[in-house]
């Protein structure tokens, strides 16, 4: 399965490598973050997708195009048990926050970093994940809480890596849930490495607006692109 995921065998990981890798600045969806085109302007109005029915978070933004170096990282970490240059794209995740979504924070009260949680299994398998390992570090670096624990992963029938997009959001229904007496942030910065088709994001939003948070922006590494 690595063989088929990883574009060539050994990605550089380093800091110097990851510095340079070049971040999406056209336009986007301003609700689900979708990439668009150089040819759109800065403040477009939602996508299509949105307009029909918004989704439970309040917006979405990813740093990388999923592919070429960013892809090959993210893969080899994943799948193979590389390290991941965490404090680099953390960094750069802070940066763009103070820069242009400078706008997704708005002032008042900080949001909590919560990591997107992988199935218990997973984390006994790989020892760490990606958006813990990312949240922790932009958490030490910004200032803002960290909370690891506000959301739990109760199931995944099927890796979502394996399923197209029409049975993501199936998959992935009623997985995430907030440990019980546990009090939620109302303001929420929710990381996960991959944003795809949306479904994991959505699921994590709906658990953690059912558990009383008011404000959910999703941040990801990278996002696919068509």
């Amino acid at each position: 399965m690595l063989r088929e995921l990883l574009p060539y065998a050994s990605p550089d990981l380093s800091a110097s490598a990851a510095a340079r890798w070049p971040a999406h600045d056209f336009a986007v969806c301003p609700r689900c973050g979708a990439f668009e085109g150089p040819g759109h302007g800065t403040d477009p109005s939602p996508c299509g997708l949105c307009a029909a029915a918004p989704p439970p978070f309040d917006a979405a933004r990813s740093l990388f195009a999923y592919s070429g170096d960013v892809r090959a990282a993210i893969v080899a970490t994943k799948y193979a048990g590389r390290p991941f240059p965490v404090g680099v794209v953390a960094l750069r995740i802070h940066e763009t926050l103070l820069g242009r979504w400078r706008d997704l924070i708005p002032d008042g009260v900080p949001p909590t970093v919560v990591p997107v949680p992988t199935h218990p299994w997973k984390y006994f398998r790989r020892g760490s994940t990606l958006p813990a390992l990312i949240g922790s570090r932009l958490s030490r670096r910004s200032g803002l809480p960290f909370d690891p624990l506000a959301l739990s992963r109760t199931r995944e029938q099927v890796p979502q890596a394996r399923l197209p997009g029409s049975l993501r959001h199936e998959n992935v229904a009623g997985a995430f849930r907030v440990p019980q007496c546990r009090k939620v942030p109302s303001t929420i910065l929710l990381l996960d490495d991959v944003y795809t088709s949306g479904a994991t994001a959505e699921a994590c939003a709906r658990a953690l607006k059912c558990a009383g948070a008011d404000s959910i922006v999703v941040v990801t590494v990278a996002r696919t692109v068509s």
